[in-house]
């Protein structure tokens, strides 16, 4: 059953099912996992995967702590979730994501954390520092990689359309 965006409960990590793959004729069938929550524009789903149904991009959420640049950019480089290809976001994908509102939830919902500052992909000249997005007002700001207060981590990759993989054959003589 499909719940709300505000209704839906974030499953620790690490709780992700493994599901088995279906094969025939050399076709591995991969399932889409299951829709948690909705909200028009999003779609969240029990892997903790977030679809942005207008840019075609596919978020994750990192963990709902305190992380520098380094510590976010070796935790991005690391996932395999829905089959790996994340990357951190840059500015515009992360400015894309933000909703100016009263009530100061600038970020839908159905990612499931609350964000102030999100580091970005986009490094200074100096390689010390980088760029980040503050979700409270909507802007951008740089500041020391090694900075970690009230900064989260998101990854981003596009969005994967395809259901099925083939399985390569060795062809012998």
């Amino acid at each position: 059953m499909q719940q709300s965006a505000m209704h839906h409960r974030i499953k620790p990590w690490g709780s992700e099912k493994k599901r088995s793959l279906e094969k025939f004729n050399g076709i591995k069938f991969l399932y889409r996992p299951e829709i948690v929550a909705r909200d028009g524009r999003y779609v969240a789903y029990e892997n903790h995967v977030v679809c942005d149904c207008y840019s075609g991009l596919e978020w994750l959420p990192g963990p709902d702590r305190d992380m520098s640049w380094e510590e976010g950019y070796d935790w991005v480089k690391g996932l395999s979730v829905g089959g790996g290809g994340w990357r951190l976001p840059t500015l515009e994908e992360l400015r894309g994501l933000y909703k100016k509102n009263k009530k100061g939830d600038n970020i839908s919902p159905v990612f499931g954390i609350c964000m102030t500052d999100v580091w970005s992909c986009e490094e200074t000249q100096d390689e010390a520092s980088a760029w980040g997005f503050n979700f409270l007002p909507g802007n951008q700001f740089h500041t020391y990689k090694t900075y970690s207060r009230r900064f989260r981590i998101m990854a981003v990759r596009p969005r994967r359309y395809y259901a099925y993989e083939r399985k390569a054959e060795m062809m012998t003589d």
